[in-house]
């Protein structure tokens, strides 16, 4: 899918680029240019939904609105529409506040993931559940392994590995380099390049077992998701990140993040108020059925 920007429409805010994961958005206010590297985008749908002036297209259609009110889009109250609009609504937040959610509303979120139904009824997820300095460090700790990743990808063998292996996408010189730049800041304690200044981090866990290994990154997917949709449901943004589960990958370094030797990481996601505000649906392409 081929993202374009509508430079008719285009109000050169630079909401799209702020909210871009990839950094492939360029806005030139002065110039009146704005342009998406179409060969980084990742088409997550971000800039789309976040544009105030639905300057952004897809395959050179817009994105479908939200509508006005939920209210109006569920009459009569119809809770499969309203929940409809819940799922289609929710997205990665990677830009919070920094105001931590409430004891209930975490409790309330933790108990949705806590009832969830699991594979073969099986019992064995587990929450540890990060706040505020604790998150920050744990960031630091994955971004001293993340650093000599990307330190192999500025390297030109170290580049065709990465394409070899299926991460072509990661696989540019001024994405590396950003990505660099961001995680030197968080080690030096500036910025948060892995959980985005998140107040909440929840590590869903599994024990390392035979029956755990068979269903337990299912179980903790299962629950997760209805955590993040039932923090959606509050308000509360959520991001699935998939690298801090990749580089927690020894027992040493799990401890670092409160994981007890016996249990393995199914799933690591953030938890805080967002800073964005949203207006559309992302596109995607069809399945085929």
């Amino acid at each position: 899918m081929n993202y374009t920007i509508d430079t008719d429409k285009c109000t050169y805010c630079g909401l799209c680029a702020e909210d871009c994961p990839s950094a492939v958005i360029t806005i030139e206010k002065s110039s009146e240019t704005a342009v998406i590297e179409s060969s980084g985008c990742i088409e997550c749908s971000h800039c789309g939904m976040i544009c105030p002036a639905g300057a952004v297209l897809a395959d050179g259609l817009p994105l479908q609105d939200y509508p006005e009110a939920v209210s109006t889009y569920c009459p009569d109250g119809d809770k499969a529409a309203m929940f409809e609009h819940l799922i289609n609504s929710k997205r990665s937040v990677r830009n919070y506040k920094p105001d931590l959610p409430s004891e209930k509303e975490l409790e309330s979120i933790i108990f949705s993931g806590r009832i969830t139904a699991t594979a073969s009824n099986s019992r064995q997820v587990k929450a540890v559940v990060l706040k505020l300095e604790e998150v920050k460090n744990l960031s630091r700790v994955i971004s001293k392994v993340a650093i000599k990743v990307v330190k192999l990808g500025l390297n030109p063998v170290g580049l065709r590995v990465l394409k070899i292996v299926g991460l072509g996408r990661y696989a540019r010189k001024e994405l590396l380099e950003n990505y660099y730049r961001r995680i030197t800041d968080t080690l030096n304690g500036t910025t948060d390049a892995f959980f985005f200044n998140a107040p909440v981090v929840v590590i869903l866990t599994y024990p390392d077992t035979t029956n755990g290994k068979r269903f337990g990154r299912t179980d903790c997917a299962l629950a997760a998701e209805n955590m993040m949709l039932a923090a959606h449901a509050r308000g509360i943004g959520s991001c699935m990140i998939g690298f801090a589960e990749a580089a927690l990958f020894s027992k040493k370094l799990r401890k670092k993040a409160g994981v007890t030797p016996d249990r393995k990481i199914g799933l690591v996601f953030t938890l805080g108020y967002q800073k964005p505000k949203y207006y559309r649906y992302p596109r995607r392409d069809d399945w085929e059925v």
